[in-house]
Formats: C-alpha cells, structure tokens, sequence
C-alpha cells in the first residue's frame, strides 16, 4: 500500500522567499488536491444561453490563492489564512498581486492525448 501513496494530495506545505520593496516577504502554500482544482474549476466556467463559454481568470486567481496559501509573512507581520480574503486581495497592489499570481497552479496545462484508446 505504501506505493500507492506516490498518487495521493500529500497536502505539502512549502515556504517560497522573496522580497518586496526592501521588506523580507515568505510566503507559506499547500498542495491541493485534482479535485479542489477541479472544483475551482468549475465555479469559474460561464456558459451563456447563446452557446458561448467563459472563464473568469481573476476569480480562479483569488479562488486557488485561497485554497494554497498558508500564511505571508512581510516583515514579520503575518497575514494568517482567515484573513486571505476577497477584500485581502482588492486592497493588496498590483505588483504584489504579480509575485501571488506566480503560486498559482495553471488553470490549463497542455497535456497529451492518450495513446490508450488508438488502435496499431
């Protein structure tokens, strides 16, 4: 059973360092899981009555940001994950919303088509 564990969300948390106008900024993410992202996902598709699909990119930004991150640290002072909210992201600048964007899982990967189905 023990290889069996190489498949499954070790739910991982990892500390990514940077800096921020001179401040020391360390930033605390988990991994999430197929389905969360999934579930993410799903919130984020539109589909109009007139056959036209979109995809809000900004709520699936804010919406994964609130499911990765653990905590920021900047300076010293700790921003705890009650606090990674919708009003944390609309009032944080562009600049450090880029460095966040960055620990954002691609909503879309390219990924290969499966050879399991074609016939030789």
């Amino acid at each position: 059973m023990d290889n069996l564990n190489v498949i499954f969300n070790s739910g991982e948390e990892k500390e990514v360092k940077s800096e921020f106008k001179g401040q020391e900024v360390i930033i605390k993410v988990r991994e999430i899981s197929w389905s969360e992202k999934n579930k993410i996902l799903s919130k984020c598709f539109t589909y109009s009555q007139d056959g036209t699909i979109s995809f809000a990119f900004d709520t699936y930004n804010k919406e994964m940001l609130k499911k990765v991150l653990v905590s920021i640290s900047v300076g010293g002072n700790v921003v705890p994950p009650t606090e990674i909210n919708d009003i944390f992201f609309s009032r944080i600048s562009p600049a450090f919303g880029s460095i966040l964007e960055k620990l954002v899982p691609k909503a879309f990967e390219e990924v290969q088509i499966s050879d399991f189905f074609v016939k030789e």
